[in-house]
């Protein structure tokens, strides 16, 4: 196809493009930086931006393509370009957020520390679209909207964070992530090259030996197998708070719940009720209940709070405060339906 580079071609180019050149390595640092600044602030667009702009893709394409025809030229120089992307990318995003006066994470850099197996589903679809649109001759949004859904720099920029500060959590969580997304990014690009290359009359190019194959089939399962796990587990976690709060809003709706805590450790949901006295057999009846919703295995304790009961000087504190809280969520409900009232009523304006 006249609009495809052919193998030899498209070997030529990576070998043009990768290397460690001053230009790339100042856009690089510009992108981590605007990226780290996103995190910080939770701005997905500022993200977004500086994803666009990074050159993270170009060795891990070409490691992937390297690997394919056994070009050991092509993997030495891409990873020599990718290891260096990743120190620098590093180093800027610890500098920034160690003289950053923010030092919370926000939900971008949380977002990032905890890979489950979709991320392993994106990074595979997104291998497949990045090697067919990187073989295009004409420009295209391919690679740029694959750099986008991969997220490579979000995860670099969050292990600095937890370099920064101290966090292993956060720089372990992330360098894992960035570690899934370069290794089947890489994955893909070997299989649908080896595929395409069918289709070459070139026949120089050798097989990956049983070593190299075996040492690849490890490493996909030491990445899935975490991966799997944290998407269980993710899948559970989101099933119960979705059970804990359609079985709270039912089955307390003659009851005001001024707090509501989940104890994870000893899976335990604590709710501090305000209205008439519930019964212990209404309390059971409750209780018997929780199986529908499923989340049977979680212990309910009720705190109830009304006119005859006589409250010690820490517990009515702890009730005023659940009070307090109980009035500003309401009040940040209201004003954000008035905010969304105000903004219909101007688009209809």
């Amino acid at each position: 196809m006249t609009g495809n580079y052919s193998t030899r071609e498209y070997r030529e180019k990576l070998y043009d493009d990768l290397h460690v050149r001053l230009s790339d390595t100042v856009i690089l640092m510009c992108a981590i930086f605007i990226a780290s600044i996103g995190l910080n602030m939770n701005s997905t667009a500022v993200i977004i931006g500086a994803m666009l702009i990074s050159p993270l893709m170009t060795p891990i394409v070409g490691l992937g393509f390297g690997l394919a025809i056994f070009d050991t030229r092509l993997i030495r120089q891409s990873l020599e370009v990718l290891f260096t992307q990743v120190l620098v990318s590093l180093l800027v995003s610890t500098l920034y957020f160690w003289i950053s006066p923010l030092s919370y994470a926000s939900s971008e850099l949380i977002a990032r520390t905890s890979p489950t197996i979709w991320d392993v589903v994106i990074a595979i679809a997104g291998g497949i679209a990045g090697v067919i649109g990187s073989r295009k001759k004409e420009a295209n949004n391919i690679v740029p909207g694959v750099a986008i859904a991969t997220a490579l720099m979000p995860p670099i920029c969050t292990a600095g964070y937890g370099l920064a500060n101290g966090n292993e959590r956060y720089l372990f969580g992330a360098l894992y992530l960035f570690l899934i997304n370069c290794v089947f990014i890489m994955l893909t690009n070997i299989v649908v090259t080896r595929i395409l290359m069918r289709k070459s009359p070139l026949s120089s190019f050798k097989e990956l030996n049983i070593k190299m194959r075996i040492g690849l089939i490890y490493l996909i399962v030491l990445l899935v197998l975490p991966a799997s796990y944290s998407a269980v587990t993710l899948t559970m976690d989101q099933a119960r708070k979705e059970g804990i709060k359609q079985f709270v809003g039912k089955e307390f709706a003659n009851h005001t719940v001024i707090n509501q805590v989940y104890k994870s450790r000893n899976n335990e949901l604590v709710l501090t009720v305000v209205g008439d006295p519930i019964s212990e057999e209404e309390l059971e009846t409750i209780r018997q209940e929780q199986a529908s919703y499923g989340i049977q295995s979680v212990q309910l304790k009720v705190n109830q709070v009304h006119n005859s009961t006589k409250l010690d000087s820490e517990t009515t504190k702890e009730f005023y405060e659940n009070i307090d809280k109980y009035i500003d969520q309401k009040l940040s409900e209201k004003d954000s339906q008035n905010d969304l009232v105000k903004e219909i009523e101007a688009d209809k304006d």
